[in-house]
C-alpha cells in the first residue's frame, strides 16, 4: 500500500470537512454551504461511503480529502499530502528498497495462507478423513457443497502433524514463511508442526476478499474448541470482522449492518439472504472494528447471545460505544434551551446503535434456520442501545441501599446523555425515579453533578484529531482505466471522452493530467512527485481480473466501457443530488431562479444519462451479436 493510501486509511472526510464547514445530515450524506463560493442554500455535499465531496452549485467541483485541503488551504498536492500525513501520523519518507522488500514478504505470506485455504477446501469436499467435518456442517444446516460454504470457502484441516507443512514446503514456501503466516506452531525445541489439525476451517478474509487467516472449530476433544490464527503481519483479529468482504456491499445497500457472535451465525444469515451480517472473532469490538463499520453505515445492530455471557458482552460493547464509537463515527452538536431560555450545547454519538433482543438460550443461527420470519421480526423491532442498557441495569442492579442507587445512576448517566431529544431523556429519568423510589428532583440534582464531573475530565473523544475513521478511498474502475492507458499508449486517441474530473481520487487526477499532457513513461515519472510515482508504480504493477487484454480492439472496447461507467457515475450522482435538492427547495420561497437553474441542469444530466444508456445497450447487442 502506498503512502497516499495509508493517509486515506487514517483520514475521514466528514471529520475533516466539519472543521471548515457546518454540516447537517442529508440521508446517508452530509450537506452544508460551500466553502469555496458564497451561497444562501447549501449545495455542498460530503459522501462518507466513498469519502468524497462535491459542490452542485457555482463551483461544480469535487474530489477527496486531498483536493479539499488543496482548495481550502491553497496548497499543491505535495503540501496537502504532507499536512494530512502529519495529521494521520503517517511517515512519508520510506526507503524504496525496504518498502519493496517488505511488500514482497507480505505477498508471500498471503500466498501461503491462500494455498492453505485451497488445500483445506479440497479436503473438506473429497477426503474420507473429513467425514466428521461434513457431518458437523450438515448438523449446523450448512451443506459443504452448497453455495454459502463455497462462497465462504469452508475447509478441513487433517489430523496429521505435518500434512500442510509438507505440502506447502514442497511448493516452495519456507518453514519460516509458514510460521510467520500463522500456519505452523513451534515447540520449545524449535521444531514446527501444523497449527490446525482435525478442525472445520473458516477462512477469514480482509475487506478485499483476500484470505488472511483462519478460525477453526475442533471436531473431537481438542482444546480449545475454537482456535484462531495468531497475530501475524497479515492477520489481526482486532482489525477484521468475519464475513466483512461479503457483507460490505449489502450493508451499504441496506444502510445497516448486523453483528452476531459466531461463524455459523454469519453463514446461516447469508444463506437466508441476510448478507449484511458479520461477526467479531472472539474479541470485543475494537476501535479498528468501529472505524471499519463507520465507513459502511451508521446503523449498527448488535445480536448477541441472550445468556449471561452474551448480556455481559453486549453491556461491555455499549459502555465502550461512548468512547470507541465516538472516535470512529464522530459526534454531532445539538443545541438545547434551559427553563430561562439559556442555550447550551451537547455532543452526541453520530450513529444509531440498536440491540436485537434474543430469548435466553436462542442464537441467530437457530432462529434464522428454523424461523426466518421470527428473525426478520426481531431485526425490525431492535431496541435502541440506551433502552437495552438501562433496562438491563435496572433489572440487575442492587438498589436497596443508597450506594447501590448512586452506582446505578452513575452507570446510566453517560448512556442517557447520548440521547439527542430532551423528552427521551426525561422519559428515562422518570423511569429511574420510580424504580429507585426517589424524587425526580433529587435524581436530576445527582445527574447534573455527575455530568459536571464528567465534563471536567478529559475524555478520549475530546481531541478532534483522535476522531478519524479510516477509509482508503480508492476506486477500482478508475485504477483499471488508468492502467489500461498507461500500459497501452496506442489508446491515447480513444480517451477523448475522458476528463480529469471523471476521476474522484486526487492522485489519479494528477497522473491522468500528466499522461494527457503527452509524456511517455519516463517523462511521466520525471514530471511527478516521488509519492505520485509510488502510486504510478502501484497502478502499473496491480493485477486485474480479468487480466488486461492483449488485443488492441478488445483494449479499446474495455477503455470505452470504463469511460462510459465513469461518465455514468458522475451524472447519476449529480442527478440524484439535484432531485433531492429540488424536493427540498421547492418548499422554500423566493428561489425561482435557483430552481430554474437546477431543473435545467437536471434535464441536461437526464438527457446525457439516456444517451449513455443507449450506448451501453448498443455495446451489449454488439457483444451478443
Amino acid at each position: 500500500m502506498s503512502a497516499i493510501s495509508d493517509v486515506k486509511e487514517q483520514i475521514d472526510i466528514v471529520t475533516l470537512v466539519s472543521e471548515y464547514v457546518q454540516l447537517t445530515k442529508a440521508g446517508k450524506n452530509y450537506k452544508g454551504l460551500c466553502p469555496f463560493h458564497t451561497e444562501k442554500h447549501g449545495s455542498f455535499f460530503v459522501f462518507p461511503d466513498r469519502q468524497g465531496w462535491h459542490c452542485f452549485g457555482a463551483c461544480g467541483t469535487g474530489g477527496d480529502v486531498f483536493s479539499f485541503v488543496m482548495k481550502k488551504e491553497n496548497v499543491d498536492f505535495k503540501e496537502a499530502l504532507r499536512m494530512l500525513a502529519a495529521r494521520a501520523g503517517v511517515t512519508l519518507v520510506r526507503p524504496p528498497e525496504a518498502s519493496s522488500e517488505k511488500d514482497a514478504e507480505k505477498e508471500r505470506l498471503l500466498a501461503a495462507v491462500e494455498a492453505a485455504a485451497e488445500y483445506y477446501r479440497t479436503l473438506l469436499l473429497t477426503a474420507d478423513s473429513a467425514t466428521r467435518a461434513r457431518e458437523y456442517a450438515s448438523r449446523r444446516r450448512i451443506p459443504v457443497d452448497g453455495e454459502t460454504a463455497a462462497a465462504f470457502r469452508l475447509g478441513y484441516s487433517p489430523s496429521g502433524w505435518t500434512a500442510l507443512k509438507d505440502l506447502l514446503m514442497s511448493q516452495g514456501f519456507s518453514e519460516q514463511e509458514l510460521t510467520d503466516a500463522g500456519l505452523l506452531s513451534q515447540r520449545e525445541d524449535g521444531n514446527t508442526y501444523d497449527r490446525f489439525r482435525d478442525r472445520l476451517m473458516f477462512p477469514i478474509c480482509d475487506v478485499a476478499g483476500r484470505v488472511i487467516g483462519f478460525g477453526a472449530r475442533a471436531l473431537g476433544d481438542l482444546q480449545p474448541k475454537y482456535l484462531n490464527s495468531p497475530q501475524t503481519r497479515v492477520f489481526d483479529k482486532g482489525q477484521v470482522l468475519y464475513g466483512i468482504h461479503k457483507a460490505r456491499p449489502a450493508a451499504r445497500r441496506a444502510d445497516q449492518i448486523i453483528l452476531v457472535e459466531g461463524y455459523t451465525d454469519v453463514l446461516q444469515a447469508h444463506q437466508h439472504g441476510w448478507e449484511n451480517v458479520v461477526a467479531p472473532m472472539g474479541t470485543s469490538l475494537t476501535e479498528h472494528h468501529a472505524s471499519l463499520l463507520s465507513r459502511i453505515t451508521r446503523n449498527i445492530y448488535l445480536a448477541l447471545d441472550a445468556d449471561e455471557a452474551g448480556l455481559a458482552a453486549a453491556m461491555k460493547t455499549i459502555r465502550e460505544t461512548t468512547g470507541r464509537f465516538r472516535k470512529a463515527f464522530g459526534q454531532r452538536t445539538v443545541a438545547e434551551f434551559g427553563p430561562r431560555g439559556k442555550q447550551t450545547f451537547r455532543s452526541i454519538l453520530d450513529a444509531d446503535i440498536r440491540v436485537i433482543v434474543l430469548s435466553s438460550g436462542e442464537d441467530p443461527d437457530r432462529i434464522i434456520a428454523e424461523s426466518p420470519d421470527t428473525w426478520a421480526h426481531l431485526v425490525a423491532h431492535a431496541v435502541p442501545y440506551v433502552d437495552f442498557y438501562v433496562d438491563t441495569l435496572m433489572r440487575s442492579a442492587e438498589t436497596s441501599t443508597a450506594r447501590g442507587k448512586r452506582e446505578l445512576i452513575a452507570a446510566c448517566e453517560p448512556i442517557i446523555g447520548e440521547l439527542e431529544d430532551s423528552m427521551d431523556r426525561s422519559r428515562f429519568y422518570s423511569r429511574l425515579s420510580r424504580a429507585l423510589e426517589i424524587p425526580e428532583r433529587e435524581l436530576m440534582t445527582e445527574l447534573a453533578r455527575l455530568s459536571r464531573n464528567r465534563s471536567r475530565r478529559p475524555t478520549e473523544h475530546a481531541s478532534a484529531e483522535a476522531a478519524q475513521p479510516h477509509r482508503a478511498g480508492s476506486s477500482t474502475i478508475e485504477d483499471y482505466c488508468l492502467t489500461l492507458l498507461l500500459k497501452n499508449p496506442q489508446l491515447r486517441e480513444a480517451a477523448d471522452g475522458l476528463e480529469s474530473d471523471h476521476f474522484e481520487t486526487t492522485e489519479n487526477q494528477h497522473i491522468y493530467e500528466a499522461w494527457r499532457a503527452g509524456a511517455n513513461e519516463d517523462g511521466l515519472r520525471s514530471s511527478l512527485d516521488a509519492l505520485l510515482v509510488e502510486h504510478l508504480d502501484y497502478l502499473l504493477s496491480r493485477p486485474f481480473h480479468p487480466d488486461i487484454p492483449g488485443d488492441e480492439e478488445i483494449q479499446r472496447r474495455a477503455l470505452n466501457e470504463c469511460i462510459l461507467r465513469l461518465q455514468e457515475r458522475q451524472l447519476k450522482r449529480q442527478q440524484f443530488i439535484i432531485e433531492t435538492t429540488l424536493q427540498r427547495e421547492r418548499q422554500e420561497q423566493g428561489l425561482e431562479a435557483e430552481l430554474a437553474t437546477l431543473e435545467q441542469t437536471g434535464v441536461a444530466s437526464t438527457a446525457r444519462l439516456h444517451e449513455i444508456f443507449l450506448r451501453k445497450n448498443r455495446r451489449s447487442r454488439d457483444k451478443r451479436g
